[in-house]
């Protein structure tokens, strides 16, 4: 493995320990939205998978490996608030969620420095062209969401 694929380690390694802060938390836990926000835990989960998906599967060029309710529930700019019907389940975004990083490697190893189908401008005015960059700055977006999800967590559990 070249040293610049030590990302797919580090994707592993922090979807590990976001899966790990939602263990055993229960489905009225992951749905409480904290008193002056729009989402909940779920919303996090679900919306990191979401970003990811979009990151590394299509704007590499791939097809979405995520349900197609997907974008309704977790782009951004969306709410809980604004679902209608049961929404996500839990489980099954933590599955997805749990197998999202073993995908990224099978199908991105060896292209990190391939272009993007299109360049990816954040919000804050950052572009990336290239695989490699936009999987990098997933684990900074990833990182912003597992700091929410510890905070609303030991907001709602006391």
């Amino acid at each position: 493995m070249s040293s610049n694929e030590v990302i797919f380690d580090q994707i592993e390694f922090i979807r590990r320990q976001t899966l790990k802060m939602v263990q055993g938390l229960t489905e009225e836990e992951v749905r409480t939205i904290p008193e002056g926000f729009r989402n909940h835990i779920l919303w996090n989960l679900g919306h990191i998978a979401f970003v990811q998906d979009r990151f590394a599967f299509l704007l590499a060029g791939l097809p979405s490996g995520l349900p197609e309710q997907y974008p309704k529930w977790f782009a951004n700019g969306t709410s809980p608030l604004e679902w209608t019907g049961q929404g996500p389940d839990f489980t099954e975004v933590c599955r997805i969620a749990g197998e999202q990083p073993l995908e990224i490697r099978k199908l991105l190893t060896g292209r990190l420095n391939e272009p993007t189908i299109q360049p990816f401008t954040t919000s804050s005015g950052f572009t990336m062209d290239r695989i490699g960059s936009l999987l990098s700055f997933s684990l900074y977006h990833e990182g912003m969401h597992f700091g929410i999800i510890k905070q609303f967590k030991k907001t709602i559990q006391g």
